[in-house]
Order: structure tokens, then C-alpha cells, then sequence
């Protein structure tokens, strides 16, 4: 009759040790390809808010769509009686997915105080940022946004639509310059964000805020909006640098990629260290934000 034998201890530890090996070597191989798979998704995300803006661009005169429209008509959400409705609502009907508005990437959204179910609150907070201060400019004069017409931009596959950018939750609660949102809901909620900083403002342009580089409106003294945050975009306008210090963005022809800041503004006078107010285009033939040059 053959006896059972156990395992000695010197065994156990051996067994215990090699599993410990295999631990090491693999748990970084799934980090790293749960990353990949948050950034094919956030990639696959923003490509599809980009087609959405294509198609109603079609539906709207080659306009781009607006960055917020002030109107009832259709309207999700009320403020003070009037319907807000920014550009994340507006592709509501070519997308009607609200969770798209998400980025794996980032942390998640604040809820909303003010009781908005999370369909809404995806809609208040989207985390990719539009490119209004070229594509649909604030005009000073006539206090409305004008759109430009999409054959406009000479270099479509080098303008930049939408880019990832900053969760609410990633906010400074207590930011002077909190007045920035495009609308604030309530003490203890948050303000809604959907636009992005462009890394040169131009001129006359009272939604942008020369947010890249140091000492910027993003993150660089007391009024630090992102609170030094750079994965957030502190230093960058608000677009946010996720994965290995890249920014996902999507482009007026239709396609996503994601390039380091440096990369992204190209054509100016940028580098981490530069004051954000000294920040200029020096080649407005490889900007790639403002593509009718």
C-alpha cells in the first residue's frame, strides 16, 4: 500500500519562489498590455467623436459645430431656464453613445452634484477637448462663436479636431480662476469643460488662454486650475499626456494618432521650460492647429 508523501518545506519554498518569478515577468507584461488596450480604445473613442463631427458638418453647411449653443430647442440640459447644449450634445444624434465621451485613459468624472444622471454628466464633462479657438472662434464684437467652413482648412490631415484632455476630478475646487467654465454647477459640483487650449491663442481671442508652457493659466501659481497636474495638461493647454507622456488627438480628415507635446506644437517656439506668455508660431506652415495657412 503506497504511503502519500507531503511536500517538504524546502520544496514549498522552491515552489513558492518560482511562482514569485513568474509573478514578476508577467504582472508588468499585463500592465503593459491593459495600457495598450486604454489607449487603442481612447484612440478608437476620439476617432469616432471626429466622423461624428464630419457628419454634421454635412447636415450644417461644412460648418464645424459649435463649442456651446444656447438654445431650447432639443436641449437635455437647463440652466436658469435656457438650454445649454455644448458640441458634446450637438453630435449627440450621429454618435448617441455618451460613454464614448470618456477616455479610458483618465480618472473618472466627478458625479454631479446638481443630480445629473451620468449620461449627462458625460455630456457636461466630456473628456476629449475640441479645437474651438480656430475651428469656431469667439468673435469679441458680435459676443457669438463663428464656426469656420470646413473646406476652409487648406491642410485637413495636419489640423487638429479634438484631443484627450482633463477629467473633472482633476480640477482645483478652490481655482481663482475657476470663472473659466463654460458653466458652473453648483458648490460642490463642477464646471463644464469641453473646449482644449490651442499652443498659441492668437489674437483677440477671449476662450483661450496661453496655456502652454510654464507659469500658465493651466497649472503655474495660486490660480492653478489643474494644479500642476501635467498628465492632466497642466502645461499644455489642458490636453492631457496619459500614456508615456502622449497626447491622443483626432484630425479634421477623419484620423487619430497620438504624438509627445513637442511634436504637437510644432511650428512654434515651445519646449517644456518656455513662459507660457512667450510662446509665438514661427512656421505657420507645420502648425498644426490652424490649418488655412
Amino acid at each position: 500500500m503506497n504511503k502519500s508523501r507531503a511536500f517538504t518545506l524546502i520544496e514549498l519554498l522552491v515552489v513558492i519562489a518560482i511562482i514569485a518569478i513568474l509573478a514578476a515577468i508577467l504582472f508588468p507584461v499585463f500592465a503593459q498590455a491593459k495600457a495598450a488596450a486604454k489607449k487603442a480604445a481612447s484612440l478608437s473613442n476620439v476617432k469616432q467623436l471626429d466622423l461624428a463631427m464630419i457628419m454634421y458638418q454635412g447636415d450644417s453647411d461644412d460648418t464645424f459645430v459649435l463649442p456651446v449653443n444656447w438654445s431650447n430647442s432639443g436641449a437635455q440640459i437647463f440652466l436658469n431656464g435656457t438650454g445649454y447644449q455644448p458640441w458634446s450634445a450637438i453630435v449627440q444624434p450621429y454618435v448617441k453613445n455618451t460613454p464614448i465621451m470618456r477616455d479610458p485613459q483618465a480618472p473618472a468624472n466627478l458625479t454631479a452634484a446638481s443630480g445629473f444622471p451620468p449620461t449627462i454628466t458625460d455630456i457636461l464633462a466630456p473628456q476629449y477637448g475640441y479645437n474651438q479657438t480656430y475651428l469656431a472662434p469667439f468673435n469679441s464684437t458680435t459676443l457669438l462663436f463663428a464656426p469656420q467652413s470646413a473646406t476652409s482648412v487648406a491642410r485637413p490631415a495636419e489640423t487638429v479636431l479634438l484631443s484627450q484632455k482633463f477629467s473633472t476630478s482633476e480640477v482645483n475646487p478652490t481655482s481663482t480662476s475657476a470663472w473659466y467654465c463654460g458653466s458652473w454647477f453648483g458648490p460642490g459640483s463642477y464646471c463644464s469643460d469641453t473646449v482644449v487650449d490651442p499652443p498659441d491663442c492668437g489674437s483677440n481671442n477671449t476662450t483661450c488662454f496661453d496655456g502652454w508652457g510654464q507659469n500658465a493659466f493651466w497649472g503655474g501659481g495660486s490660480t492653478d486650475y489643474l494644479l500642476k497636474n501635467t498628465a492632466a495638461g497642466a502645461y499644455t493647454g489642458g490636453n492631457s499626456l496619459r500614456q508615456a507622456g502622449l497626447m491622443v488627438t483626432a484630425y479634421v480628415d477623419g484620423h487619430a494618432t497620438s504624438k509627445a507635446p513637442g511634436a504637437m506644437a510644432v511650428g512654434t517656439n515651445y519646449n517644456p521650460n518656455i513662459a507660457s506668455t512667450s510662446l509665438v508660431i514661427t512656421d505657420p506652415t507645420r502648425y498644426l492647429w490652424k490649418g488655412d495657412q
